[in-house]
């Protein structure tokens, strides 16, 4: 038990090391207990929510289902047309941050390291000042505890942020709102990588939403350390719903890359597969 422990630490130090740039050596043995034990415990959750999520997915008309389906779906936030949200009257954006700008499990780290402080990457650093400079309002709208939004806010020179907003819920997108003079929802969009929390929340307010895939590889080193690789995330299985329906498709069916869609357009694949397929035949 002991040889595995230890194992698993080392496993999890030499990933600190690499993604936060901190000496192996320098890593309290209770802080690789914490990063071990609330990545165990999201996988696990995971499972275990995974197989209630479906059963409610079941029970939910077409009409109710829309409420996943993002008006923006982009690999990366640096490759969501801002410029057309700007033409479409949006003057506020908020972002959530774990693994949307980066990695959980890495802002979880810094958050909790005495000796280091929360700070973003370079492409979003120079993103948000982008968007600043576009005339935008940028801030953080995290389910994340105050310290990874404070310090979030301070490393991207960010206009504001809200700290444990729980979404789904709607309370802080009008919080946003009402801070910041907006003339009513569609003034806004939110940009996170959740369709659960993210994209409802985002709908059911009335924002423009824009969905991202997840940024973060953390998962990836947990579902490894214990043995979880390659099942379903309940993004997954929302995604599969959808697709059942006709209002998603899997990812990469026929050409890599066609599922992203930017403001005004849809999947090329979606509301109408079976045509695609056709013309591609076609084309052949």
């Amino acid at each position: 038990m002991g040889n595995k422990k230890s194992r698993e630490h080392e496993m999890i130090a030499e990933w600190i090391e690499k993604e936060c740039g901190v000496n192996v050596q320098e890593i309290p043995e209770e802080v690789l207990d914490f990063f071990h034990e609330i990545e165990r415990d999201a996988l696990e959750n995971q499972e275990l929510d995974k197989k209630e999520y479906k059963k409610v997915l079941d029970t939910m008309s077409m009409p109710e289902l829309s409420v996943f389906i993002p008006d923006v779906y982009q690999k990366k936030i640096e490759d969501i047309d801002y410029a057309k949200l700007k033409e479409k009257g949006i003057r506020l954006i908020s972002f959530d941050i774990d693994d949307t700008i980066g990695d959980v499990f890495k802002h979880q780290m810094m958050n909790r390291l005495p000796y280091m402080n929360v700070t973003m990457p370079k492409y979003a650093k120079e993103l948000f000042k982008k968007l600043r400079n576009m005339g935008f309002i940028v801030v953080l709208l995290t389910n994340a505890p105050e310290g990874i939004a404070k310090g979030t806010n301070e490393s991207l020179n960010a206009d504001g942020y809200i700290a444990r907003a729980k979404k789904p819920r709607t309370d802080a997108f009008q919080v946003l709102c009402d801070r910041y003079g907006m003339n009513g929802f569609e003034e806004m969009a939110h940009v996170g990588n959740s369709m659960r929390d993210d994209i409802v929340g985002g709908n059911k307010a009335g924002v423009t939403t824009c969905l991202i895939r997840r940024r973060g590889v953390s998962m990836k080193l947990g579902k490894k350390l214990k043995r979880l690789g390659g099942q379903k995330t309940a993004g997954h299985i929302i995604r599969e719903k959808l697709w059942e329906c006709g209002m998603w498709h899997k990812h990469h069916v026929i050409i890599s890359g066609d599922q992203y869609y930017q403001i005004g357009e849809a999947q090329t694949h979606s509301p109408n597969f079976r045509l695609y397929e056709y013309t591609k035949q076609n084309e052949v």
